[in-house]
Parts: C-alpha cells; structure tokens; sequence
C-alpha cells in the first residue's frame, strides 16, 4: 500500500523497515541505493509536482539522500525527518529547502561521537513561506 508522503507516513514506513529481518530490510536498502526515484514512486502516492521534482534533482542530492537513508536503516536507526508544510504548500508547489544532516564517526570530531550514533542522517524539509506565517 503506497503512503502519503508526509511526517506520519514516512514515519511508519520507517519502523515497518526497521522491524523487518536484515535480510528482507537489505533489499529495500538495495533499491534505494540502486533506484531512489523508483523507491518514492513505489513506496508513496506522490503529487505531479512530486514527481517532477525527483525527475529534476541532481544527481548528487539523489545520491546523498538514498546513502544517508541506506546507511541509517542499515545501521537499524529511523532516519530524523522532518517535513513542515501546510495544506497551502502542498497544493501551491511552494519552493522548498532540503536540510540534510550526516554523522558519520570516521568525521565527525570525537565530542559528538557520544551524541549521534554512526549513521544518524536528518532531513528537513522547509517550506520557504512557512517562516511568513
């Protein structure tokens, strides 16, 4: 069943993810490396300009978004995801800012290594109106 792609939503796909054996959760972690795009169309009911946002974003945000979920789900952590949005934004396609966060230990200085466990990765999603309100 596909998801509304939402706080609650991406929140319960994580600890279905999460509560499955490795080995069942190693696959979905292989189709997000291999297919991120193909991963958010099977996994939510995505809106057009949903869509048409994956279909646009760089290579390189892909590519960062589908190691930091992968190496957080690997590590069984829920990634920290955020999206603040209204009715409004969501209909209105309101420009966006992609907040992404990574710890990984072999770079972070030594103070936070007992703060955030290896593979912590946080995204936030920020409608640009939302602070007007």
């Amino acid at each position: 069943m596909k998801r509304t792609f939402d706080q609650a939503d991406v929140n319960n796909l994580q600890k279905e993810v999460l509560a499955l054996p490795y080995a069942e959760r190693l696959v979905i972690i292989n189709f997000i490396m291999s297919d991120f795009v193909g991963f958010m169309m099977a996994y939510f009911e995505l809106r057009l300009s949903q869509i048409q946002y994956l279909n646009t974003m760089s290579l390189a945000l892909k590519t960062e978004l589908s190691i930091g979920i992968a190496d957080s789900w690997n590590n069984t952590l829920a990634v920290d995801f955020q999206k603040e949005s209204s009715s409004v934004d969501e209909e209105e396609d309101t420009p966006k800012d992609i907040i992404l966060s990574r710890y990984n230990s072999s770079s972070t200085p030594a103070v936070t290594s007992n703060l955030l466990p290896t593979g912590y990765f946080s995204i936030r999603i920020v409608y640009r109106n939302s602070a007007y309100r």
